[in-house]
Parts: structure tokens; C-alpha cells; sequence
């Protein structure tokens, strides 16, 4: 299959400002076929007729033919208003189906606006083979060389809108989270949302199971990414302090208040809000809430007069809201008005051995990085004894694992090496193969992970309370409480 690049000249970069009929080497096309021309063919479009012809397309042509050798199509759409979208995506989508039957790349830099919406529109609806890409050049990159970015689009679950997905080929950031196959999706999801800036997030999950991460994810892939990211934790305090926390003070509005400062939502102010165990926060700022999210607008503590916000707002619970929702003790209008999206992250028990040997690998190569030491060196059996703990606490809690593990040890990790709770999983075995001895080890392994929360044992044991109370019963089972 011919494999063809088609652009439009850019009339402004591609030639020198001061002699308009020479071509800078240093232009977006002069760059595409320095750096990243890998084609049969380059189609170069441009707006002029073919018997008027294009003088400065001629320069380029030769030019790049000279310098490249590479092989160069002139193509003349015959366009007379450069602005007129609906007039050149009819021209364009006439040309790229011309060439069905070819492997298309489209750099979309050059041209007006309206051609770089063409463009869009003609990769969205056409349904040939085309990809979209543009450069970004020498200076705005890291090591003062060109960079090729791929663009794509999809259709937002969401609003009746299209993504743009823009993926930097050969410069990507190291991760703060390793997205293994059972969270892929989920991020994948992220994306969309992040990409579709109106709307609100609610994001479920246990503790540890990295929802903070993947609410900084979805900041860093918006168009708010370059204003703040502010995390509160609105389980951590009371409702004088959160009410202040989140929407600011006056000098002298409470005892204490000795100086007027800024809350949450005005110091995230075009960024991002992320509102972290939101399903703790008391009825009465629940309401308070809810007028902030309906209105777009906060007061001070000590004033009346409002201000406007533009935040995106995140919020995670490690809750059921809705359970709580049915109980009475978390409103349902403010249950709709965050969870316009909601995403889930999933514990570590519910996912493969392969992915949680996949993120221990990755924790250990970021903390060895972080605590400058070799890397972690297990002794026989160590890692089946960590790959078989269950993590109640989810990522975090591997972490801290990995962290203690470079702290105590020399960088060999023997099982003596372990915390008593990881190897208690062994320990706790009888050897009977007895449903009634599994399922009394089972629940007692669960109570001991969390001695003082039956109501996390019975979510992980996916049980009613009543029920783990009579198998307690049962099993004559001794607990905390």
C-alpha cells in the first residue's frame, strides 16, 4: 500500500519574512522531510488555481527536491476564500478520496484554521486511513530537536463532542502510577473525561487504591493541566475548618482568623479541585456544596459577596454513596451533580499475579531511584510470600512496603525481612481441605488484616454484617470488638 503524506504550504514559516521567495530550512515542511519523511509520495497542497500556478509552491518544490530528493506532488484546489471551512473540507475530502486506496498522513500545522478544521473533519467522517500528526519545533522541546506528535480523535461517551487525543511519540513522562491491564481501561476512560472539560468526576475505590493518581491523570491530560491541581481531604476536618478550607475567610471572621486567605476553590481557580472521601462530609456541608457546584460561586466566611469560579471538580469516596444515599446521610441531588462520570479502581485481590508482580517491579525501580540504592534482591520464596498477601491497603500499602524494605534492608530481602501480617497468610493454614476450615481460616485471615472495622471485612468478603457475625458465632471466632 503507498504510503503518502499530504500538508498544505504554509506561506508564512515556510519562507524567510524578510525574502519572501526563499525558503526557510528551518520551515514546518522543510522540517517534516528533515526529520520524519518516511513516504512514497508528498502531496503539497495549496489554495491557488493550476493555470494561475503558485510561484512559491515552485520554490519549495524545487528546493526540497534539491536538498531531500524526495518525491513531491503539487496539488491546486482552486480554494478562493481561505476561510471558508465548509468550501475547502469539500476540496479536501474530493483529493484524500482520490487516494482511498493509499496509507494517509496528514500534518496539520500548516494552513489556516479553517483548513487545520478540514482537516478534522474529513480524518473524522471519510473513515479512510488516515492519521493526523503535527511537529512541534526544535525550541519548544527539551533536547532542541523536533518532535513528531500523533492526534486523534474519538467520540466523547459523554457530551456530543469529539476528542482530541494528541500522544508525543518519542517523549513520554514517567508515570506516577504503572497502568496495567485491569486499570487500562479505566484510565482509558479518564482520558475522555479529561478531554471533556465540563465534566464533573466522581471516582469510587478502597483506600490506597490510587484515586488521588488517577484524579491528577486526568488533570494532567486536560486543557487545565498548566493551572493548579488542589487536593482536600474532606474527612479530615470539621465543618467550621472545611467550610474555610475550601471557600477562605476574612480577617476576623472566626476566633483565630488573623488574617484573610484564599480557599481551595480560589487558589485552584482555572485548574482542577479534587475532593477526596467526599461520602464524610455532614449534611450541612453537603448543602453548602451543592449550592457551590449549581451556582459556580463561593463566599468567604465573614462576607456575603460572591466570587465566580471555573474549576473542575473531582471527587472520590471509598464510600457507597449510593447505599448512603438510600440511608438518608448523603443527598441525591449532590450524588448527581458529581457522579456526571464515574470511574473505579479496583483493589489489588482482584487483580492477576502477573499485574501485581508488574507494579511491585515498577514501585521498586521508583523508590530505588528515590532512595539512590541498588535494587531490591529477593531471597527464595520472598516474592510468592508478597504476591500472595492480599494488600487490604491496596497500593499505598505496597509501597510503604517497598519504602521499608529499602530502609532495613542492605538490598536482600529475606522473609525474615517481611512484616509479621504478610507471612501470617502461611501461618494461618491448617492443611484441612474441609469447605467449613477454609471458610472459618478465610474470615479470621479477613479479621486480622482489619481488626477494627468489621464493616471493611464484610466488603471484602462481599457478605452482610448479620452474616460475618453468625459465622463469628459459629467458628467461636475471638475479635477486637
Amino acid at each position: 500500500m503507498e504510503k503518502i503524506l499530504v500538508s498544505w504550504i504554509a506561506l508564512e514559516n515556510d519562507f524567510l519574512k524578510k525574502v519572501k521567495s526563499k525558503v526557510n530550512a528551518g520551515g514546518p515542511t522543510a522540517n517534516i522531510h528533515e526529520h520524519f519523511f518516511d513516504y512514497d509520495n508528498h502531496y503539497l497542497l495549496t489554495t491557488a488555481n493550476e493555470k494561475e500556478g503558485d510561484t512559491r509552491l515552485d520554490f519549495l518544490i524545487n528546493f526540497l527536491n534539491r536538498t531531500y530528493g524526495h518525491v513531491i506532488t503539487p496539488v491546486f484546489l482552486n480554494v478562493s476564500d481561505v476561510i471558508d471551512v465548509s468550501a475547502i473540507k469539500s476540496k479536501v475530502s474530493e483529493f484524500l478520496l482520490s487516494k482511498r486506496n493509499c496509507k494517509i498522513e496528514i500534518f496539520i500545522s500548516s494552513g489556516t484554521p479553517a483548513m487545520q478544521v478540514a482537516w478534522y473533519f474529513a480524518h473524522y467522517e471519510l473513515g479512510l486511513n488516515t492519521k493526523l500528526f503535527q511537529v512541534r519545533p526544535a525550541r519548544f522541546s527539551k533536547d532542541n530537536k523536533p518532535k513528531r506528535i500523533d492526534v486523534d480523535l474519538e467520540q466523547s461517551p459523554f457530551t456530543s463532542s469529539i476528542i482530541i487525543k494528541e500522544q508525543l511519540v518519542d517523549e513520554v513522562d514517567e508515570p506516577e502510577i504503572k497502568i496495567t491491564s485491569s486499570i487500562k481501561p479505566v484510565f482509558d476512560l479518564a482520558y475522555k473525561i479529561a478531554s471533556t472539560d465540563k465534566v464533573r468526576t466522581l471516582i469510587t475505590g478502597e483506600t490506597g487504591t490510587g484515586k488521588e493518581l488517577l484524579a491528577r491523570y486526568i488533570h494532567d491530560s486536560s486543557a487545565r493541566r498548566k493551572y493548579p491541581f488542589i487536593p482536600v481531604n474532606c474527612s479530615a476536618l470539621g465543618d467550621e475548618l472545611l467550610e474555610s478550607r475550601l471557600f477562605g475567610h476574612l480577617k476576623g471572621a472566626f476566633t483565630g482568623a488573623f488574617e484573610t486567605c484564599s480557599g481551595a476553590f480560589q487558589d485552584a481557580e482555572s485548574g482542577t479541585i479534587f475532593l477526596d472521601e467526599i461520602g464524610d462530609i455532614s449534611p450541612k456541608m453537603q448543602q453548602t456544596l451543592l449550592r457551590v457546584l449549581q451556582e459556580k460561586k463561593v463566599s468567604m466566611i465573614g462576607t456575603t459577596k460572591e466570587e465566580n469560579i471555573n474549576v473542575r471538580v473531582i471527587a472520590a469516596t471509598n464510600k457507597d454513596l449510593t447505599k448512603l444515599c438510600e440511608e438518608g446521610q448523603f443527598r441525591y441531588d449532590l450524588y448527581y451533580r458529581l457522579a456526571v462520570a464515574e470511574l473505579t479502581m479496583p483493589p489489588l485481590r482482584e487483580r492477576k499475579r502477573q499485574e501485581i508482580r508488574t507494579l511491585l517491579n515498577f514501585l521498586i525501580d521508583k523508590k530505588k531511584n528515590e532512595f539512590n540504592k541498588p535494587k531490591l534482591k529477593f531471597l527464595k520464596n520472598v516474592e510468592s510470600e508478597i504476591l500472595n498477601y492480599s494488600f487490604p491497603g491496596n497500593v499505598r500499602e505496597m509501597e510503604n512496603l517497598v519504602e521499608r524494605l529499602f530502609v532495613y534492608t542492605d538490598g536482600t530481602v529475606s522473609k525474615t525481612d517481611l512484616p509479621d501480617r504478610i507471612l501470617g497468610n502461611s501461618q494461618i493454614e491448617s492443611g484441612s481441605l474441609k469447605l467449613i476450615d477454609i471458610e472459618n481460616q478465610h474470615i479470621q485471615k479477613v479479621l486480622a488484616m482489619f481488626p477494627d472495622n468489621k464493616q471493611q471485612v464484610c466488603r471484602v468478603l462481599g457478605i452482610a454484617r448479620n452474616t460475618l457475625e453468625s459465622r463469628i458465632k459459629k467458628y467461636n471466632i475471638k475479635t477486637a470488638n
